[in-house]
């Protein structure tokens, strides 16, 4: 059995640091494991996130649908020549660091292109090749875009080219205002109500080592053909549509 697990959230969620660590333990099981990025991995992608980097100045800022054209192409290579080859194999895990979702959080509802269309870009993209299993580390963009604030002031000084590459290009999403962030983590919930069984929704204000935790014991639970039901929630797992509670707190001291 192949199993296809995909990582989303919001900027500064932790998704990246919870694949890499998924990827680390399920290598050390002996189960053959492959994280690939969205975009990049692949030549094509990481020509796209090369160009996407260099967006710092407004005449490089390309519009909402060439974006998500973008984004589509990176995907449909990434499936097609990475994804699908490397499921085939007995046992196989691949995980990605976004995927298809994110395009419907950032594109769709973020950037607000229409969802029909944005669906069936996906579709074309991704080719019916799917991921088994989500996890969304859900976090309020303001708690989000402070971790990444932090992250590059400590970093800075201490960086590559490419690195600081990197950091420039971050801007462009930093720059959106808290509405565009908003959207994106509404779009996620949203997407996660409309496929509970897939989806798995986490308190991304947890520590790393809790969160790392559930997800282990949520995919070792697939691993072993026994995924836990759409209505059941595992230790440590919020309901689908249930906001961490600091994050309902603070609405109400606000309001």
């Amino acid at each position: 059995m192949s199993l296809f697990v995909s990582f989303e959230g919001g900027e500064g969620s932790g998704k990246s640091t919870q694949a890499k660590l998924l990827r680390d333990r399920l290598s050390e099981a002996g189960h053959p494991v492959l994280l690939v990025h969205e975009p990049g991995t692949t030549p094509l992608g990481l020509y796209l996130r090369e160009r996407l980097k260099r967006q710092t100045r407004q005449e490089d800022i390309i519009s909402p649908s060439a974006e998500l054209f973008l984004f589509a192409a990176a995907r449909a290579e990434l499936a097609a020549k990475v994804i699908k080859p490397f499921l085939a194999r007995r046992g196989a895990v691949v995980l990605s660091d976004r995927y298809m979702d994110s395009t419907t959080a950032y594109q769709g509802h973020g950037r607000r292109i229409d969802l029909s269309k944005i669906q069936v870009v996906n579709e074309l993209a991704t080719q019916g090749t799917v991921p088994d299993l989500t996890f969304l580390l859900d976090l309020s963009p303001e708690d989000g875009l402070a971790r990444i604030r932090a992250k590059l002031t400590l970093e800075q000084g201490k960086e590559t080219a490419h690195q600081r590459q990197d950091r420039e290009g971050m801007r462009r999403f930093e720059e959106e205002t808290l509405a565009f962030h908003r959207r994106v983590r509404d779009g996620y919930l949203k997407l996660a109500q409309q496929e509970p069984v897939r989806w798995r929704l986490l308190d991304a204000t947890r520590p790393v080592d809790d969160l790392a935790a559930v997800v282990w014991a949520e995919v070792e639970a697939h691993l072993r053909r026994e995924p836990s039901g759409g209505e059941d929630v595992q230790p440590g797992l919020m309901p689908i549509g249930e906001r961490p509670p600091d994050d309902a707190a603070k609405k109400t001291r606000k309001g």
